[in-house]
């Protein structure tokens, strides 16, 4: 059955006030504008305090080289299960949707998946009253080519919308434009520690410079557009790994608040010196996570 704009208007002003809290981004990231009706927004009546996307509570000043988050850091951090196990990452960006990686899912079925939510310590999911849902759709971009990693990413939702809380809270979309070469970024996940390694029960997280894209295009001898963005430490050891796929790489504003950059996509090896990890730069896809982020 078809929806009307009226039934689609809560999820269409969350989506607005991901974005909104950072179109005023401007190169060196010291304007963020708030939109003016914040407190009418969907986002905001779902806050106890208010505060909008990609901020948490934690007072803040797979990952090879990184080390452990606290549990309350990243809270739109998302573990894609299969079997139980977990096999990918992924970012919350409304109460329904995970952004991730088209190859963590481009083999399965809805229903072999779940979403953990409020995940920190795999061993210990009460410990921050981590939530399971199941998958009920996934949405991978049309364009996506698995033996070359274009256009890799996907959108899945989950059965029913989540409260947002404490350790559930969506990230921030980054605006159209925005230019992110020679910032640096945070990487999170579950992934292992060092290539062909033992996964990290925790979640874990390492800072990262994001490289010119001409620096790292001459370092490939695969194509590196300009839908992909280049992370790593120039001199190795910092970079995501296996079991990161699909996870953010974030960037945090001035005022603290945090904006999904890239989605892990694909790499040699890991920590590799020169050999930065390749992510898809998630503000070439805004129109395509808007327009398939309401289903």
């Amino acid at each position: 059955m078809r929806k009307s704009w009226r039934d689609l208007l809560p999820l269409l002003l969350l989506l607005a006030g991901v974005v909104a809290h950072v179109r005023g981004i401007v190169e060196g990231d010291d304007a963020v504008v708030l939109p003016d009706d914040d407190r009418n927004s969907t986002l905001a009546r779902n806050s106890r305090a208010h505060r909008g996307c990609g901020v948490s509570t934690h007072d803040q000043s797979r990952v090879t080289g990184g080390r452990p988050t606290s549990s309350r850091e990243y809270p739109w951090i998302a573990a894609l299960l299969k079997g139980g196990e977990q096999t990918c990452g992924g970012v919350l960006i409304t109460d329904r949707h995970i952004l991730t990686a088209a190859h963590c899912v481009h083999r399965n079925k809805p229903r072999e998946l779940k979403v953990r939510l409020g995940e920190y310590d795999l061993r210990f999911p009460n410990e921050t009253r981590a939530i399971d849902f199941r998958v009920v759709e996934i949405r991978i971009h049309r364009g996506y080519v698995h033996s070359t990693f274009k256009d890799d990413i996907a959108i899945l939702k989950i059965h029913k919308p989540t409260i947002f809380n404490t350790y559930i809270w969506p990230i921030c979309l980054p605006p159209v434009g925005a230019v992110f070469e020679n910032k640096r970024a945070t990487v999170i996940g579950w992934g292992t520690t060092s290539f062909a390694g033992a996964s990290s029960y925790v979640l874990r997280e390492v800072m990262v410079p994001i490289w010119p894209q001409d620096v790292c295009s001459g370092k490939f001898t695969q194509e590196i557009t300009e839908k992909n963005l280049c992370a790593g430490a120039y001199e190795g050891n910092g970079d995501a790994c296996q079991g990161d796929s699909g996870g953010p790489l974030m960037h945090q504003l001035s005022n603290g608040r945090w904006i999904s950059v890239g989605i892990v996509s694909w790499g040699i090896g890991c920590g590799e010196p020169d050999k930065p990890g390749i992510y898809t730069r998630v503000n070439s896809y805004l129109d395509w996570i808007f327009a398939n982020a309401v289903f």
